[in-house]
């Protein structure tokens, strides 16, 4: 969990809208919420979220304190209140699901009465911040070593899957690595492999598609970035059962894809 207190502007850019003191700067809620969607838009964000301003004392609002922190539980709200936080950035939304009534049965409702009494607006970033420009997402591709990426869209699956909770596909060019590839999968409890041949780029090459459950999916990831010279594409798939059967009449595929440049 990131639990720290940033004094501004740390790591937020100086603008106009600043007013600095003799001793300390701060910064009007709206101009930093300003200044926050313009380094990731809200509208980065999936559907289903919850992100943006949670919760606002009334305006108007001065930030001197901006805490950053992973999740927003009572603990963190403590320690936020004890370094005289004005504004929490916590990258999970505290609250997700509509309120009936804000009370002190919840804790969810206790974070939310607490803010307001001590004037703290609280803002979650979410999957804005995993999608955007250089994001979580973009960092967490890094450790695949040098590829570009493209956005994960629900498609159909072209055949009906017997196995497996995940497929994963590699294109593999030499002969040679082929033979590694295909061993040390097949190594692998619980994957089923199969091999055809394939053109990219109008090179000959030998596509692998296996299926496996989630625990396997791991290890073959884990051969695969050590072994980063043995291939040139990898696409990974989330596989589902359709919910009209309990068969495999079709399945969602929700893929990744990831082309070593």
């Amino acid at each position: 969990m990131l639990l720290s207190a940033l004094r501004l502007p740390t790591s937020i850019r100086l603008t106009p809208s600043w007013v600095c003191g003799s001793s300390r700067s701060f910064m009007d809620l709206k101009s930093l919420l300003s200044s926050l969607n313009d380094f990731a838009s809200l509208s980065f964000a999936e559907s289903w979220d919850n992100v943006g301003l949670l919760v606002e004392p009334s305006p108007p609002h001065t930030v001197r304190t901006l805490f950053l922190t992973n999740d927003l539980t009572e603990a963190v709200m403590d320690e936020a209140l004890q370094k005289k936080a004005d504004l929490i950035l916590s990258y999970h939304p505290p609250i997700f699901r509509a309120m009936k009534c804000v009370t002190w049965k919840t804790w969810k409702e206790r974070l939310v009465i607490r803010a307001l009494e001590n004037r703290v607006a609280i803002y979650s970033p979410h999957t804005a911040y995993d999608a955007a420009p250089q994001g979580v997402n973009t960092w967490l591709a890094k450790g695949l070593g040098a590829c570009s990426t493209r956005p994960i869209h629900p498609s159909k699956a072209l055949t009906c899957p017997t196995e497996g909770a995940h497929r994963l596909e590699v294109n593999v060019s030499h002969t040679q690595d082929l033979d590694k590839v295909m061993s040390a999968v097949k190594g692998i409890g619980d994957v089923s492999v199969t091999s055809f041949p394939a053109r990219r780029d109008g090179e000959e090459e030998t596509r692998i598609s296996l299926n496996c459950t989630q625990k396997a999916l791991m290890r073959v990831l884990t051969f695969l970035s050590q072994n980063q010279q043995l291939y040139e594409k990898t696409e990974i798939l989330s596989l589902e059962k359709s919910p009209q059967s309990k068969l495999w009449p079709c399945a969602l595929v929700l893929g990744a894809a990831f082309y070593k440049e």
